[in-house]
């Protein structure tokens, strides 16, 4: 009877560890393609920064619109917070000059250039990105902790 519980519990981890590399794979696959996308976006981001300095000229940011340290103080629009679970998130506040939270986009211009904004809009979705990047590289972590585990100890079985 013990040879055949053996079995049993064999074939159940076998089906458990394939379980598990499915979801291994499933996982490599959305953090690589996650990965793609982070490097698009930011790409395209970094094309539109160009373009905006170019139609704006060379001259027309100065390091005098850059807060210093005599600078009203204020606080980011974006924060990284880490749920009960581990899992990153990105929390964002609406502008409320009030409170501090203030659009740096409007420290270079009253009315900035539609390629800056698509600019921030997107480095917003490479953050965005970023964060589920890597969730998905912590998942994929306790799946492979997992696949190991099972295989030490099927192989003492």
């Amino acid at each position: 009877m013990s040879e055949k519980n053996t079995k049993n519990e064999r074939s159940a981890a076998g089906e458990l560890l394939d379980s598990l590399y499915l979801d291994m794979f499933h996982l490599i696959e959305a953090h690589t393609q996650c990965r793609i996308d982070i490097e698009r976006t930011s790409s395209d981001g970094s094309i539109l920064l160009a373009r905006t300095k170019f139609q704006q000229g060379g001259q027309s940011l100065s390091t005098a619109q850059i807060p210093a340290e005599n600078s009203a103080e204020f606080n980011a629009l974006c924060r990284v917070k880490k749920a009960a679970d581990e899992d990153i998130s990105i929390e964002r506040h609406p502008v409320d000059k009030e409170n501090g939270y203030v659009e740096p986009l409007y420290w270079f211009s009253v009315l900035p250039p539609m390629s800056l904004r698509s600019a921030v809009d997107k480095f917003k979705r490479t953050i965005d990105l970023i964060a589920e990047s890597a969730n998905l590289q912590r998942e994929l972590s306790r799946v492979l902790d997992g696949i190991n585990r099972l295989r030490q100890t099927v192989a003492l079985q």
